[in-house]
Order: structure tokens, then C-alpha cells, then sequence
């Protein structure tokens, strides 16, 4: 989708990860569409990946993007990483000091983060007998349903 003087593109690259590209500059004419546009493409997916490497020209209003997206996303509970070169990171070393956003320096880095994510996340069940517990592999599974045959090999 073409928006200002930048492009934004979304590709689903699994069921749960969705991963979104900007190339060109984000400014005051597009960083509302920026930020709606990846509200757009999260809905479904647990996990985000945002690809800020061709971005030549990053201003104010992209950080106010970022601060929309980490709101969404927190609220959303979608797991997101910001992948980024120099006039983002120039930025974002002003605007968030603290490094309270996910930025990762390249992209072998924002998978290898969202797979740990992916794979630590702790089940935690409530059930009559034990209140609130971590669950069991055995109590994560679907269950069967009343006359649901299951296939012995």
C-alpha cells in the first residue's frame, strides 16, 4: 500500500507471525496510516515483526506510531519486534532513551527473540481441584469429545 512517500506491506509467514515492511520515509503524512495499517494486519496473529530497514527517513510521527502499535499490541497480546536501521535508531535513542520499545538489530535476531517468546510462555490453569497451576502437556491438549474415536497405530 503506498502512502505519502512510503510503502507499507504485510506478509503472513505463519499462522500466528505476521511481518510488516516500510520503505521510504515515515512523516507527518503517513505516520497515522503507519500505525493503522499495522492494527490492520495484527488482528489475527500473536506475533509481529516490523521491518523498518528501508527506512531513509524516520520522523516524530513514526515514533508516535510506535508508541500506537506498542499500545495495540500490548493490548492485543501480540508479541512485536521493531527491526530498524540508523534514522530509526537515531530516533529512537532521543525519544526512547530507556529502550523500552523492541528494537533487535537485524532480523535473525527478531525471530530468534519471538521464538523464545513463542516457546516460554507459561499455561497457567485454573481448575477446582488445584486452583491456579501451571498446566500439564497432558491438560494443554484438545480433548476428545463424547464418542470421538481416536486411531491406534
Amino acid at each position: 500500500m503506498r502512502c505519502g512517500k512510503a510503502t507499507f506491506a504485510s506478509r503472513y509467514c505463519s499462522q500466528t507471525r505476521v511481518a510488516v515492511a516500510v520503505v521510504g520515509k515515515i512523516d507527518a503524512l503517513n505516520g497515522r496510516e503507519f500505525g493503522r495499517y499495522v492494527e490492520r494486519h495484527t488482528r489475527v496473529s500473536k506475533q509481529l515483526v516490523l521491518d523498518l530497514r528501508a527506512v531513509d527517513f524516520f520522523g516524530t510521527a513514526g515514533f508516535t506510531a510506535l508508541y500506537y502499535i506498542s499500545v495495540h499490541c500490548a493490548r492485543s497480546d501480540v508479541d512485536w519486534v521493531i527491526v530498524g536501521h540508523r534514522p530509526v535508531r537515531r530516533l529512537l535513542s532521543v525519544c526512547d532513551p530507556d529502550g523500552e520499545l523492541p528494537l533487535v538489530d537485524d532480523l535473525s535476531a527478531a525471530l530468534a527473540r519471538l521464538d523464545r517468546l513463542a516457546h516460554g510462555v507459561q499455561h497457567v490453569i485454573w481448575t477446582a481441584q488445584a486452583g491456579w497451576h501451571r498446566s500439564s502437556p497432558a491438560e494443554r491438549a484438545p480433548r476428545r469429545r463424547l464418542g470421538e474415536r481416536t486411531s491406534h497405530r
